[in-house]
């Protein structure tokens, strides 16, 4: 048995939504806390932290009930622990992991079930494959889909989930937090330091990164400093260049004295399905670099606006949108803060609680849900599980 990682029981309402997940987030958490304010019974299963990003699970969810499991779940106590809890609804993170997909089968009928649609559609060979499976994978296990953007949307519909069972804007970063680096900047223009924030590994286009900045910083005449806030493999890419100050891993409460020292967020990202970093840099009314690829970009970034969209892999004219951002004057550097500010405001923590609360009793009623009883023989409240499932 792991060690047990059970925070508070939370508040006790009527509606009782169960969240099986992978590894926790700073941004996950905001959200799941203001489930939690709306008087949501919240209980939630989760992966525990990984090397490259150590979040501190127990201050990620002190507040609400929790379990944790490293390795896979234990299926038999995942059972016992929703036959007690008798969730309305079930969110789950995609639909890799084998245990939560059976968890959710077995409770069709009585739990609406909602599937996480991280990914754009992009027509791999993966996701055709999972095109040809979801009658038999998807349809029978999960009863709606929760997807950032229309992009995602298009892939959870490429799966047979019609308009009517798509819930909108499940990544948002603490917004209301990040604001307030804005707020106590006031009129001045953001500071003059590139910011990258990020698990440093092939898919953020670290290598790139380095080898922009290195060509920015020898055409200007003035270059910005570059800080890294994250921890990688990678990380010898970015060590040790002149201009470069390393952060390590920043830990949730802290990164936004991180964004108050940047004046631009970039990040040359080749695969990132959303990017809530993205949405943290212009709640704190940052300019924002980015790749095509960042799924954020077509919703938080627009360019010449707030920022530029560049393309995954282009050194130089990743190197080029960076003179551009330090050239502008002050003057075009606030216009920006404000755009950025502006585009910000789509996303909340209490947005998506109170969507995510709405669409759950539409939804059940939609579909005629029964009550989520108890099913017979399952066990009582003195045989509860432990706060962990086995590694």
């Amino acid at each position: 048995m792991a060690e047990a990682m059970t925070n508070g029981a939370g508040s006790r309402g009527e509606l009782r939504v169960c969240v099986l997940w992978s590894c926790l987030s700073g941004y996950l958490s905001a959200s799941l806390h203001a489930l939690v304010d709306r008087g949501v019974d919240l209980l939630v299963v989760h992966e525990r932290a990984g090397r490259w990003a150590p979040f501190d699970d127990a201050a990620l969810t002190a507040g609400f009930r929790s379990v944790s499991w490293s390795g896979a779940p234990d299926e038999a106590e995942l059972t016992a622990l929703l036959d007690e809890f008798r969730p309305h609804a079930l969110v789950v993170n995609s639909w890799h992991i084998g245990a939560y997909r059976r968890a959710a089968r077995r409770l069709r009928g009585r739990t609406l079930r909602i599937v996480t649609v991280h990914n754009q559609w992009t027509a791999t060979p993966k996701q055709l494959a999972a095109r040809v499976v979801a009658p038999v994978l998807l349809h029978p296990t999960y009863d709606a889909a929760f997807v950032c953007d229309e992009r995602q949307a298009v892939f959870a519909e490429r799966l047979g989930f019609p308009a009517e069972r798509l819930l909108w804007g499940v990544n948002t970063c603490d917004q209301p937090l990040f604001a307030q680096v804005a707020e106590r900047r006031g009129d001045a223009a953001p500071p003059r330091r590139f910011l990258f924030v990020g698990r440093l590994v092939p898919d953020k286009g670290v290598d790139v990164l380095a080898a922009a900045y290195r060509a920015y910083r020898a055409a200007a005449e003035d270059p910005w400093p570059l800080l890294v806030a994250g921890v990688g493999p990678l990380a010898d890419e970015l060590a040790g260049l002149e201009g470069v100050e390393m952060l390590g891993f920043v830990q949730p409460p802290d990164l936004p004295a991180v964004f108050e020292r940047a004046g631009c967020l970039v990040l040359p990202s080749r695969h990132e399905p959303w990017a809530v970093v993205v949405h943290e840099a212009v709640s704190a009314g940052l300019p924002v670099v980015c790749t095509r690829r960042c799924g954020a970009a077509t919703r938080l970034v627009l360019d010449g606006y707030n920022g530029a969209v560049v393309s995954p892999d282009d050194v130089e004219g990743l190197a080029r949108a960076m003179a551009r951002i330090a050239a502008a004057g002050d003057d075009e550097r606030r216009a920006m803060s404000v755009a950025s500010q502006e585009l910000s405001r789509q996303y909340t923590p209490a947005r998506w609680a109170r969507l995510l609360e709405e669409r759950i009793l539409e939804l059940r009623a939609t579909l005629g849900l029964g009550d989520p009883a108890r099913p017979p023989g399952a066990p009582g409240p003195a045989q509860r599980v432990s706060g962990a499932l086995r590694d």
